[in-house]
């Protein structure tokens, strides 16, 4: 009994350590670390020994990796960069990214306030939303909003093809 017990630890800690879960389509879990899929045969590597199987074997195939970020805004306050644009200076907030283009900041009026403009960057490091309003701006006037979400819209960001899709942040314009 104490070497079954002994022998399932084992096994549930090599397979711990596995990359990928295969399922078969007679149910049988497979986990180890996927080779290739070529010629329609898939090549897992189990305990370090290499098995085949016909995709059409194949129901599944479960990827175990970690991914630390997902794109999402988490506001840290140690997060915050800023940047000159003009006589402007912007603070923004976007994990792992660097703003490589601030944007044209410009105020035909008189009116005074911050707007934190909430966007999204793509992984190219295009904004491709911006929405003004967001937590921390001290205005509500459609001037400075209209005015800020064009702005940030022009900021341009490093491109991280190996990141989220998708990454959130801000850029807070004190006019």
């Amino acid at each position: 009994m104490k070497n079954a017990f002994l022998f399932g630890m084992i096994l549930f800690s090599l397979s711990s350590f596995a990359q990928h879960t295969v399922v078969l389509k007679n149910g049988k879990k497979l986990s180890g670390v996927v080779m290739a899929i070529q010629d329609d045969v898939l090549s897992i590597a189990i305990n370090r020994e290499l098995k085949e199987f016909g995709l059409i074997e194949v129901s599944s195939i479960f990827f175990d990796e970690y991914v630390p970020y997902d794109g999402k805004l988490v506001r840290d306050e140690k997060e915050v960069k800023t940047i000159k644009s003009g006589e402007y200076t912007l603070k923004y907030v976007a994990k792992n990214r660097e703003m490589t283009t601030a944007p044209k900041v410009s105020n035909g009026t008189n009116k005074r306030g911050t707007v934190v403009v909430d966007i999204v960057i793509n992984q190219n490091g295009n904004v491709v939303s911006a929405k003004p309003g967001g937590i921390g701006s001290t205005t509500t006037s459609e001037y400075l909003y209209t005015k800020a979400q064009f702005a940030a819209k022009g900021a341009r960001f490093n491109p991280d093809y190996k990141g989220p899709v998708r990454t959130e942040g801000y850029i807070e314009i004190t006019y």
